[in-house]
């Protein structure tokens, strides 16, 4: 019997064969590891940013309204109560603004929305921010009209979506976007924002069982200067979160002697024992945080909302 005829191709394409599947086995584990690494760069966002960043957060008494500015380009994050309107207009214009970049409504409660419509109507805007919960109120009906009228793009972001503002960056820290919550507060958006040296984080009015969320998912929350979350409230701003924020500052948008007791007494003494300096709007009123990436500086500016 004839010895079988060996292909003398075989080897060859044995050893092509083990290359493709090396050749493949390395582009997928650089795939992952360029994937791993985007995720990585959510966390350290501020690496790359620049440039000098603004933060106003204005005296809107017991609202909530913060104008951000880097290089030319301008966001507005909430929009105070319905008859807060013509203080932040007038804010606006005095600064010089015709446009604004970006708008984020954090949740649908007049104190955060309040005059979002107004501001849509006299403000040329390029994106409109909302949460994707629906919330059936006079106050969030008008902006979604307004956004209409006026052709406002609006966009539903996601965890970890990142944006820039002139030579800052910003990152949505919200967790599912596509959850009904039971509480409206805990679908609240909310960013942290860099500009390389210096930090802000604000997430509207989320509760302790939404900052713990925030935590366990391991997204990068080292800040210098933190918004209280709604408020100050006892029922929000727990150790933990302190604690994974590390602030040298904390902000507090409440109206003089408001009727929920905001800031919370509790909240207060963990501040102190952490160290975090505390400003709140009802005794400060406007405040401005100026950073140029090096040195972090702040300005009162006392324009006065009545509580």
């Amino acid at each position: 019997m004839d010895e079988p005829k060996r292909d003398k191709n075989l080897g060859k394409k044995r050893i092509t064969l083990r290359a493709v599947f090396l050749t493949a086995a390395v582009a997928l584990a650089v795939l992952i590891t360029q994937i791993r690494g985007f995720h990585a760069s959510n966390y350290n966002i501020a690496l790359d940013a620049g440039g000098k960043l603004v933060v106003h957060f204005l005296d809107v008494g017991q609202a909530d309204c913060i104008l951000i500015q880097s290089d030319d380009k301008n966001m507005l994050i909430d929009a105070g109560n319905n008859d807060d309107s013509e203080m932040i207009v007038h804010y606006l214009q005095d600064c010089g603004i015709t446009y604004l970049d970006y708008v984020i409504g954090t949740h649908a409660h007049e104190d955060h929305i309040g005059s979002m419509d107004t501001i849509i109507s006299y403000f040329n805007i390029g994106t409109l921010f909302l949460p994707e919960q629906i919330y059936e109120t006079n106050s969030y009906r008008n902006v979604l009209d307004a956004a209409e009228i006026y052709d406002v793009n609006i966009v539903h972001p996601q965890f970890k979506d990142i944006y820039e503002l002139g030579e800052a960056r910003f990152v949505f820290i919200n967790q599912d976007a596509e959850e009904e919550y039971e509480d409206i507060n805990d679908s609240s958006l909310g960013i942290r924002i860099s500009n390389g040296g210096h930090s802000f984080l604000m997430c509207g009015d989320i509760n302790k069982e939404m900052e713990e969320e925030v935590i366990n998912s391991n997204i990068y929350l080292q800040s210098d200067v933190l918004k209280l979350n709604h408020h100050g409230s006892s029922g929000s701003n727990c150790k933990d979160f302190l604690e994974a924020v590390n602030p040298k500052y904390a902000v507090v948008f409440c109206g003089k002697n408001n009727e929920f007791g905001h800031p919370h007494k509790s909240v207060v003494n963990r501040l102190k024992k952490l160290d975090i300096s505390l400003f709140r709007t009802d005794e400060y009123g406007t405040i401005i945080f100026t950073s140029d990436g090096r040195i972090l500086t702040y300005t009162l500016h006392r324009v006065k909302k009545a509580a």
